[in-house]
């Protein structure tokens, strides 16, 4: 398989009536597209589907925020969770995020500027975190 090429592992994943995910595979590397609403109610199986997700061979965990329309604190936790846990395993991690709800939720929060939040035009500076 080409290092351009992903591979799709199957359709988007239900969580819950309003939250969803999509695995893809590249190398070494697992994309998450999120859908929907980040939420209490996606907690426990988002975490499970992760934890299937990442093998062995994953260095890189990117998470696409792009397609959510809520995220509440509970998803934030994750969030700041995942980076921990990611860290602490030696794997990098990226979350992109455009302009919308969600990203106006991490500059409100600060979280911007302590999470590895990327745009379609790069990294997020640290100078728009209120905190």
């Amino acid at each position: 398989m080409a290092t351009t090429d992903l591979e799709m592992h199957g359709s988007a994943k239900r969580l819950t009536q309003f939250c969803s995910m999509r695995v893809e595979y590249q190398v070494d590397k697992v994309l998450i597209r999120m859908q929907g609403e980040f939420d209490l109610s996606c907690e426990e199986p988002f975490r499970a589907e992760l934890a299937g997700a990442l093998g062995e061979e994953t260095t890189t965990l990117v998470l696409d925020l792009s397609g959510l329309t809520f995220i509440d604190s509970v998803g934030l936790g994750m969030l700041v969770k995942i980076q921990r846990e990611t860290g602490e395993d030696g794997l990098g991690l990226s979350l992109h995020c455009a302009e919308g709800n969600v990203r106006s939720v991490l500059r409100q929060t600060g979280l911007d500027g302590v999470l590895p939040v990327v745009d379609p035009f790069g990294v997020v500076p640290r100078s728009e975190s209120p905190v």
